[in-house]
């Protein structure tokens, strides 16, 4: 039986990898929603709103929260790592009050976003930085799991501010 050069092994097996890759990569992120950037949404949160037809949940401190966001109500939070936000809108407004004052305090800004699940449908809205890893993935049914942002968000680059400011 005769071998195939080194060369023609090599670029076989990058041919192979090449269609491989994708296949493997759709394989790890099926049932993984996105999070779209949306002007629209960040403007949403700054003016204190809030839609009837989804419930608020928020992340880390109970003053500057990590992240808010709003699930549509047809949708069910299949973790219990979010807190739910109260109905009255004193909570909601000092809670996106804290945020801006802690991402103004080091240089950073808020971002909205549409969570949209695999298939494109709208879940709903987030509000952080945009630096926060945000994932979310669909369960069984109508179930959503959102996994909250790392702790400390607003600190994650400061060694690289730091750095930066010696410029």
């Amino acid at each position: 039986m005769k071998t195939m050069p080194f060369r023609n092994q090599l670029l076989f097996s990058l041919f192979l990898a090449l269609v491989a890759l994708p296949a493997g990569c759709t394989t790890l992120t099926r049932g993984f929603g996105t999070f779209v950037p949306d002007e629209s949404v960040a403007r949403y949160f700054q003016d204190y709103q809030r839609d009837p037809d989804m419930n608020y949940y928020f992340s880390g401190s109970d003053v500057y929260p990590n992240a808010i966001m709003g699930l549509r109500k047809e949708y069910v939070l299949d973790n219990d790592l979010w807190r739910p936000l109260p109905k009255d809108p004193t909570t909601f407004n000092k809670l996106i009050e804290g945020m801006y004052y802690k991402a103004s305090e080091v240089s950073r800004f808020l971002h909205g976003f549409v969570m949209k699940s695999p298939d494109g449908r709208n879940l709903g809205v987030w509000y952080s930085l945009s630096s926060v890893q945000m994932r979310l993935k669909m369960g069984e049914g109508n179930k959503v799991i959102v996994f909250t942002p790392e702790q400390n968000v607003y600190y994650q680059d400061e060694g690289r501010d730091k750095a930066m400011d010696r410029f």
